[in-house]
C-alpha cells in the first residue's frame, strides 16, 4: 500500500468518498473524484462498472496530486447498495403530486420514469408512493465481473457488502477473488449492525486470514442517509463501538449517515475509529458546484468545501490542494 495511505489508517485520519455501489452518473463521479482528490481523500469508492471506473480515473488524473486508492463494491448476496427503484410512468395517474419527485436527492425521477444512471437505491420513494407503483430492482455484481475490472483497471481496493447470516455467500465469494486477492491494497467488509453483527464478523474474519492486504471493517450505520439530517450519523457511531470493543482485528471506519456531524462527535466521544467515509451528503454538498469547475473559483470553493468536510481527519490536505495551485485553505 501507498505508505501515506496506510498512514492514514494508522493515524486515524483515513477518509473516503463514497461515489455509491449503484450509482452510475459518470458526469458527476468524473468532476467528484477530482475534487476530492485536490482535497486529499484517501480513497474513492465506486460501483464496478467499467464506464463509472473510467469515469472517477479521469478525475483523479485530472487533479494531478497524489492519487487516492480506487476502490470498488460488490456483494455477497441481495443487498439495499445494490438495487434502482423503477416504475412504469404509463400507469401513473395525471393528477398524481408526484412526491417521488421531491424527496428523490439526486433528481433521478421525472414524467419519464427512473434515470438508472443517477438512482443509488436509497430507497426513499418506495414508501412514498401513494399508490405503491415503485419498485426495487435488485441485483447481486458477479465476481467475474470485478475480476475483469481487477484485471484491467488500476483498482487497488475491493469492498464486500455482506450481512449478518451471509456466511456461506460470504465464503463462496471469497473463494471466487482469492486468486486475485494478491493485488489488493485495502479490502474493506462493509456490515450493518444486528444483534448478531460481532459473532458474525469473526466468523468472517477467520474465512479471510491470512490476508496479504489491510482490512477496513465499515460499520454500515444507516446506509444512504447521511443527507437527511445530523442525527444519522449515531448508528454508525454506535456500531463502530461495539466492533472496537469485540470485534476482530482490523481498522474501523464510520459509513452510512455520516455527514458534518459525524466527525465533532467521534471528537466528542473520543472514539478511536480510523477513518470516516462519506457519501450521499457529500455528493449533494459537492452538487452545486460540479457544472462550473472550469472556473478556478468554483473549483477553488469546491474543494475547500470537500476539505472542510474531511479536514478535521486529513491535515496535510492543504498541502495537496497547494500542490495543485490552489490556495491552501486547511493548516499543515
Amino acid at each position: 500500500m501507498d505508505s501515506g495511505h496506510l498512514r492514514a489508517l494508522k493515524a486515524g485520519s483515513w477518509s473516503k468518498l463514497i461515489c455509491g455501489a449503484s450509482y452510475q452518473d459518470t458526469a458527476s463521479i468524473e468532476p467528484l473524484s477530482w475534487v476530492f482528490t485536490l482535497a486529499g481523500v484517501n480513497c474513492i469508492d465506486v460501483c464496478a462498472d467499467p464506464a463509472v471506473v473510467a469515469a472517477a480515473g479521469r478525475g483523479i488524473q485530472r487533479a494531478g496530486t497524489p492519487p487516492p486508492l480506487l476502490m470498488v463494491s460488490l456483494n455477497d448476496d441481495t443487498d439495499p447498495h445494490f438495487r434502482k427503484a423503477h416504475f412504469d410512468p404509463q400507469v401513473c395517474p395525471p393528477d398524481c403530486p408526484r412526491p417521488c419527485e421531491r424527496v428523490c436527492p439526486v433528481a433521478a425521477i421525472s414524467t419519464a420514469g427512473v434515470d438508472a444512471a443517477r438512482c443509488y437505491g436509497c430507497g426513499r420513494c418506495l414508501e412514498i408512493c401513494p399508490y405503491q407503483y415503485i419498485t426495487a430492482r435488485t441485483y447481486v455484481h458477479r465476481p467475474a465481473a470485478v475480476i475483469e475490472l481487477l484485471h484491467h483497471q488500476p483498482i487497488a481496493a475491493l469492498e464486500i457488502h455482506t450481512q449478518t447470516g451471509h456466511e456461506t455467500s460470504f465464503a463462496h465469494l471469497w473463494r471466487e477473488l482469492q486468486p486475485w486477492v494478491h493485488r489488493l491494497q485495502v479490502l474493506a467488509i462493509s456490515c450493518p449492525d444486528h444483534p448478531q453483527v460481532i459473532p458474525y464478523l469473526w466468523n468472517l474474519y477467520k474465512i479471510i486470514t491470512p490476508l496479504p492486504c489491510a482490512l477496513i471493517w465499515q460499520a454500515d450505520g444507516r446506509p444512504m442517509s447521511g443527507d437527511i439530517g445530523a442525527g444519522t450519523t449515531w448508528a454508525t457511531i454506535r456500531l463502530a463501538q461495539k466492533i472496537l470493543d469485540q470485534g476482530p482485528p482490523g481498522f474501523v471506519q464510520l459509513a452510512g449517515g455520516t455527514n458534518q456531524a459525524t466527525w465533532p462527535l467521534v471528537q466528542k466521544l473520543n472514539l478511536p475509529v480510523h477513518g470516516v467515509a462519506y457519501g450521499s451528503y457529500a455528493r449533494k454538498l459537492l452538487q452545486p458546484y460540479l457544472q462550473n469547475l472550469d472556473n478556478a473559483d468554483v473549483l477553488a470553493a469546491a474543494v475547500r468545501t470537500a476539505q472542510e468536510l474531511i479536514a478535521p481527519k486529513k491535515p496535510d490536505a492543504g498541502d495537496w490542494a497547494f500542490a495543485a495551485g490552489l490556495a491552501p485553505t486547511v493548516p499543515g
